[in-house]
């Protein structure tokens, strides 16, 4: 009855024990691993989490940049628009201004015309011929003698002229 081996009553009890907290800690020690590796597991997530945010918010920035460029080249393409348009109104208008001048500037001298009769009109312009032409004798015959003057002038000074002597 009795056993054959070493140990006593009581050690055996104390062996079965120790195997026991040996398998809790071994479990202990296995439910920690997968703690550790699931809280890297979260960490991971949620850096990953942060990064995406931070990528999506530079994103919405180019996005929200690229949008006011385009608003502002619209507002430009529109503001040149407006400009171009107001150019050419203004030239039409002044262009309708001065064929309205025109118009008027020859509907003055169509009545004029009108309002003195043939005669007069002939008389006046042969008037104004021969005035023309006077005129012009004039202008030669005065720059002729002036000419004469500046040669005299000219001979005195030098006293080389045979007008003088």
């Amino acid at each position: 009855m009795y056993a054959t081996s070493d140990k006593t009553p009581g050690e055996e009890s104390s062996g079965g024990a120790e195997k026991e907290t040996s398998k809790t800690k071994e479990v202990g020690w296995k439910l920690r691993e997968a703690l550790k590796q699931q809280l890297a597991i979260i960490h991971e997530r949620v850096e990953a989490k942060k990064l995406a945010k931070l990528a999506l918010a530079e994103v919405r920035l180019l996005l929200a940049k690229e949008e006011a460029y385009k608003e502002l080249e619209l507002g430009k393409k529109e503001i040149m628009a407006k400009v171009k348009e107001r150019v050419a109104t203004r030239m039409q208008e002044e262009e309708e201004k001065m064929e309205k001048e025109e118009m008027e500037k020859a509907v003055e001298k169509l009545g004029m015309e009108k309002a003195k009769p043939l005669y007069v009109k002939r008389e006046e312009s042969q008037e104004l011929k021969s005035e023309k032409k006077a005129e012009g004798e004039g202008k030669e015959a005065e720059e002729k003698v002036m000419g004469q003057v500046n040669k005299i002038k000219k001979c005195r000074k030098t006293e080389t002229c045979a007008l003088v002597k």
